[in-house]
């Protein structure tokens, strides 16, 4: 074979292995890079299986049906300073299954998050909430009320979750989780629970409480007068 067909199939090769390499390349920079792996948290213990933990929640409820309410500047509609009987000394409680309007700027995080939830201005959703926490006042001083707990502590704070079921005459009672949606001061949200000597599941108690809330926004109720929705 004469030379200069022999460099030009050199030339030739040379170039095919270029080009091999070059779309190899181009493949390897085409693809994604792999999305770093999310850490799943850890199912915490027990508090009393940790080293100077509180104790656990018990298993089942303890009702205290002669509770009174505490006034205290701190309360709020779904937090409550409670007084559970004669000798027992006062805890603040946080209800469980609602999210209640804030009366202050102290969590200005969570008070954006309810005024996009309700379609309002953070500033409304406070005038709101100080309007909901009158309401819940004047209802617990006014109607005998049990509270239901099973000494579950909210997370990082000195509080417990409870149900609370007020007396709203002839024989019918109602959780305060109820009133609240449907008076148009919370949302449905937060810890939920079984419902003690109650023959609703969760399931089905969590869906009564979504239809009182969309009741709540046809009825424009409390803050969904302002709403923008």
């Amino acid at each position: 074979m004469p030379l200069r067909d022999t460099l030009l199939n050199l030339a030739i090769t040379c170039v095919l292995v270029l080009i091999v390499v070059l779309v190899a390349i181009l493949l390897k920079e085409s693809r994604p890079v792999p999305l770093s792996a999310v850490p799943v948290g850890v199912a915490q213990l027990p508090p009393d299986a940790q080293a100077g933990g509180a104790s656990a929640p018990l298993p089942g409820f303890k009702i205290f049906p002669k509770a009174r309410l505490v006034e205290s500047r701190t309360n709020e509609a779904d937090t409550l300073r409670i007084k559970v009987s004669e000798t027992e000394d006062e805890h603040v409680f946080v209800l469980y299954f609602v999210d209640a309007l804030d009366t202050s700027l102290t969590h200005p995080q969570r008070v954006q998050e309810q005024g996009r939830y309700f379609g309002v201005s953070s500033q409304r959703a406070i005038e709101e909430g100080q309007k909901a926490a009158a309401y819940v006042t004047q209802l617990l001083k006014q109607r005998p009320f049990t509270v239901m707990t099973r000494w579950e502590e909210v997370p990082g704070l000195s509080r417990f979750y409870a149900l609370i079921l007020v007396d709203m005459g002839a024989g019918k009672w109602v959780y305060l989780a109820d009133l609240l949606v449907q008076q148009g001061y919370a949302r449905v949200a937060g810890v939920t629970t079984s419902l003690p000597s109650d023959s609703r599941s969760l399931n089905e108690y969590a869906l009564e409480l979504q239809a009182l809330r969309r009741q709540a926004e046809q009825r424009k109720a409390g803050i969904w007068a302002a709403s923008k929705f």
